[in-house]
């Protein structure tokens, strides 16, 4: 058997999921808010008038999600309503949203296909070769090459014919083998990009690298193959090349404190809302297939299929958890919920608008791929932009591409393909949101032109001394399939190029920067290719502290941080800590977190953050709303400087930070001092020494959810190790376990 799903799994490309972890218990907060912000505020019960101007459902009736209906930008007609209707759900995106690489030579006959299906069929049954299992994966890729460079638009019918054949896919859904089968592998939903990949990639040589990650990336530990050893960036002078000949830099200059008396910008920094317009009030929110909280949702355990007709409810004893109007912790944020955490925003900060904000990307909801569509995605930036500009003031708000901000999702195809169609196929995303950037009043024309050059990124500076560069981290994440292939190259896309031109110009103009991306390049090394996050760690230690002040991730969903350190983080101490990247927890409640977003008190000329406030609601009291009343309460969770601060056993054992900072005589990090790399390096240390702040990262990690695991020594010791590790690599020598990496399941 596993021959069989080595090479079925091989030639229709299938991702494997990661392991979830088991909610045990959390412990709670004491912390208060810092000056400037209030504890709580209680969202009003009432939908918001003046977000949108017209409805398809309106608001008001709790029994069912409110449904906007959002103009489209340009053209004055509304996005279709089969876009967000709770059901029907669509079963498919639209045939025009396949792209197909080009014709490479001519089909020897017309039953070609077949011809090649007939073969992949007979190295699957052929049990005796003796080939080994990773050799026989790349001989699937290099059939399926044979025909999507002969006859590419019949890839996606032997795909369909091979995994229904083998039964690749899941039937949890309620769909039959075929039907699941016929709406993963079409043209339009994953059919078409992975003809793409068998025509580009690199599958000549014994152990090609393209067909090595393919196979161990794509189909898995079953296909029997490896990654391939990272690239050495020092070998043959690369790095001295990439950065000009000036690859050696003299020491890191000492820290500055703020001087006092300076009024701080306030800084929003808010991540993942995945807004789910098909949230279906009364349909099943502990699913145990796709997405919860939907007209199709079920839980095998105690209903045998889907509701029937749809859009009926399922008996109460067949329904484990009922969803609810303002949302769950299996589910994705319902408009409420993503509309009531952005109107939280200005009453948090004492009733004053942020200066500016950083959305670290993922708005649209996870799905089945054959739920999504380039309209459905618009659709969300469009509606999700025009809310933000409604709550957030006049300040900007630099926005970054999650991976799920695309369809297919986690996809983003670079502009080095050979093929035109397949180079644009994203390009109706990146115009979307140049347009729409200009359009809320963020950026100029001239810089809105940046964002379809450069996969929905920029480099703006949004006031004197400071630019944000901002990337589609997609080309680092293990998700995109087109990072497996061109891979001898760390930077197939050209981001990493264009970051270090930026930053290097930057520093030119005696700049300080804040690197904005969705990815995180660290932590666990379980999202980002160990090549590419290993050359953003150069280009960070590079330019940091002198250009670079900070880093902003999203995407785990939950609250993390990774130290850059000097010298490839062979020595991670605090007098080597170079840059923090911060990961912002995310809106959607998604796998049991609590909704949250965080503000930042920042330094107006140095743009080093000075504290930060983190706020929640608990998801938990949702069900019990007395919705006529009033709706989610946000929280203060805790400040960053009252939580991690006291370094008393470390100024006990006078290590704090080598030296470098001299805390108050009662063990604190100075008023004045910044919360830059050297503290948050120096918190690891801490951390080592009072192993019960570990305890409370983690509390903060899944905002005082009941449904967070605990954390034994090994994972203590494994979260220190990650909060060190800035890239994929260092991330994978940490060591591993249940619940190590993430509080979430």
């Amino acid at each position: 058997m596993l021959v069989i799903s080595s090479v079925a799994l091989t030639w229709a490309l299938l991702f494997v999921g990661s392991a979830s972890s088991k909610p045990v218990e959390a412990v709670s907060s004491t912390t208060s808010a810092s000056s400037g912000d209030q504890a709580s505020w209680t969202a009003p019960s009432a939908f918001p008038s003046g977000v949108f101007k017209h409805w398809r459902v309106k608001p008001g009736n709790y029994s069912q999600e409110p449904r906007p209906a959002v103009t489209k930008f340009g053209s004055g007609g509304y996005f279709s309503q089969s876009i967000d209707q709770p059901y029907p759900l669509q079963t498919g995106p639209p045939a025009s949203n396949a792209v197909y690489p080009d014709k490479k030579e001519q089909a020897p006959h017309k039953n070609y296909a077949k011809e090649i299906e007939a073969n992949i069929t007979s190295l699957i049954a052929n049990n005796n070769t003796q080939q080994i299992a990773c050799q026989r994966c790349i001989s699937g890729l290099r059939l399926g090459q044979k025909l999507a460079k002969a006859a590419p638009h019949h890839v996606p019918g032997v795909l369909i014919d091979l995994c229904t054949r083998y039964n690749f896919t899941s039937t949890k859904s309620g769909l039959s083998q075929a039907e699941v089968c016929k709406r993963e592998y079409s043209g339009a939903t994953l059919g078409s990009s992975l003809t793409q990949l068998l025509s580009y990639a690199d599958l000549n040589g014994e152990n090609p690298s393209d067909g090595l990650y393919l196979c161990a990336n794509v189909v898995g530990t079953s296909s029997g193959c490896k990654n391939p050893a990272p690239i050495d960036l020092n070998a043959d002078g690369f790095l001295d090349k990439w950065f000009g000949g000036k690859s050696k830099r003299s020491a890191i200059r000492k820290r500055s404190e703020s001087v006092r008396n300076k009024k701080h910008m306030r800084l929003l920094h808010f991540s993942d809302i995945h807004v789910d317009p098909r949230f279906f009030v009364g349909g099943e929110a502990q699913c145990t297939s796709g997405q919860c909280c939907r007209s199709d949702s079920f839980n095998s355990t105690v209903a045998h299929a889907p509701p029937s007709p749809p859009g009926s409810y399922l008996p109460a004893a067949n329904i484990s958890e009922k969803a609810v109007y303002w949302g769950n912790y299996k589910c994705d944020a319902p408009w409420p919920l993503a509309v009531s955490a952005m109107q939280s925003v200005k009453h948090l900060n004492k009733g004053e608008d942020v200066d500016m904000s950083v959305y670290t990307g993922d708005m649209v909801t996870h799905d089945s791929d054959w739920h999504l569509s380039n309209d459905l995605v618009t659709y969300t930036q469009q509606a999700i932009f025009d809310t933000m500009k409604h709550f957030l003031g006049n300040g900007p708000v630099f926005s970054a591409i999650g991976n799920h901000d695309t369809a297919p999702a986690d996809q983003s195809s670079p502009n080095s393909l050979p093929d035109k169609g397949p180079r644009d196929q994203f390009s109706y995303d990146w115009d979307n949101l140049k347009r729409l950037f200009e359009a809320e009043g963020w950026f100029s024309h001239e810089e809105a032109k940046q964002v379809s050059r450069h996969y929905g990124g920029y480099s703006i500076s949004p006031r004197k001394g400071l630019r944000v560069i901002t990337l589609n981290s997609d080309f680092w994440y293990k998700g995109n399939r087109y990072n497996f292939i061109q891979t001898s190259n760390p930077d197939h896309g050209g981001i990493l190029r264009y970051l270090t031109d930026e930053l290097e110009a930057a520093e030119q103009r005696r700049e300080r920067v804040w690197i904005v991306g969705h990815v995180l390049t660290g932590w666990d090394g379980s999202n980002g290719l160990s090549d590419p996050t290993n050359l953003f760690y150069q280009i960070v230690d590079h330019y940091a502290p002198r250009t670079i002040a900070h880093i902003f991730f999203g995407h785990t969903h939950e609250d993390q941080f990774n130290v850059f350190y000097a010298n490839n983080g062979t020595q991670r101490t605090s007098v080597n800590a170079k840059a923090v990247s911060f990961m912002a927890p995310s809106i959607t409640p998604g796998s049991n977190v609590n909704s949250a977003v965080r503000i930042y008190t920042v330094d107006p000329e140095t743009y080093e953050v000075h504290d930060y406030d983190q706020f929640y609601t608990q998801v938990n009291d949702f069900p019990g709303l007395p919705e006529s009343q009033h709706g989610p309460i946000w929280t203060h969770l805790y400040s960053a400087r009252e939580a991690y601060g006291n370094f008393s056993q470390s100024a006990v054992s006078g290590a704090v930070a080598n030296g470098t900072v001299k805390l108050t005589d009662q063990g604190y990090w100075p008023a004045q001092a910044p919360l830059n790399a050297t503290f948050w390096s120096a918190l690891t240390d801490e951390m080592e020494k009072r192993s019960e702040l570990v305890t409370q990262f983690r509390h903060f990690t899944g905002r005082d959810s009941p449904k967070s695991p605990g954390c034994d020594s090994g994972c203590i010791a494994a979260n220190i190790c990650y909060m060190r590790s800035g890239n994929a690599i260092l991330g994978q020598q940490c060591p591993t376990g249940a619940h190590y990496a993430s509080v979430q399941s």
